[in-house]
């Protein structure tokens, strides 16, 4: 019996000591992920054209002939530019209509756009030898042609009565292509008063004279 109690404090000894150990936890495998990194695209600059340079013109105009009993002849003038060479003529379409209407041949409307500036107005009374209309500038892709218009006149006699049975030649100077110039247009108030004709006076351009 003694010798069984040295015996049973050494197998609790020994199964206090097991108890107290902790079992070593196994290592577990970690995954790595490689960083990446994503570069966008960059836009291609875009090519961009430039605008064409502004095109000008510039008319000087003078008076011709002028009746007399005339007082006074004041003419509104006006410059078309066009965009297309086939638009010389239908961007002034309205300049066709006259005493005889119809026309024979109707103007079709233009194809492209028309550019029309600011008007001046003139008395060609006033007149004493040449006057400039000064540089008149359209945006560069009205190349094409242009005109000076006679867009209205109005006449006086010297006693101030208004002058009737006018016909105006609205197209007063045309230029096809580019401009160069100046262009010198004369200006004049022709009377027909002696003459079998359906107006007593007749308002007319004569030119272009470049240079």
């Amino acid at each position: 019996m003694r010798r069984l109690v040295p015996l049973l404090v050494a197998c609790s000894l020994l199964l206090a000591g097991c108890s107290g150990v902790a079992p070593e936890a196994s290592p577990t495998a970690t995954e790595t992920t490689d960083a990446t990194t994503t570069t966008a695209p960059t836009a291609e600059p875009t090519a961009t054209t430039a605008a064409p340079e502004p095109v000008g013109v510039e008319y000087v105009v003078r008076a011709g002939t002028i009746p007399d009993d005339v007082e006074s002849v004041t003419a509104t003038l006006q410059v078309v530019f066009v965009e297309r060479s086939a638009d010389v003529g239908p961007c002034w379409r309205e300049t066709f209509a006259g005493p005889y209407k119809p026309t024979v041949t109707p103007i079709a409307p233009p194809e492209g756009e028309c550019h029309r500036s600011a008007t001046v107005t003139v008395d060609l009374t006033e007149l004493d030898g040449d006057r400039s209309l000064a540089r008149i500038t359209a945006p560069g892709r009205f190349d094409a042609g242009h005109a000076l218009v006679v867009t209205n006149v109005t006449a006086t006699y010297g006693n101030g009565t208004a002058v009737e049975g006018v016909r105006v030649d609205e197209r007063a100077a045309v230029v096809a292509g580019e401009p160069a110039g100046p262009y010198r247009v004369t200006l004049s108030l022709e009377s027909y008063r002696d003459e079998d004709r359906p107006y007593d006076f007749w308002f007319v351009g004569e030119g272009p004279e470049s240079g």
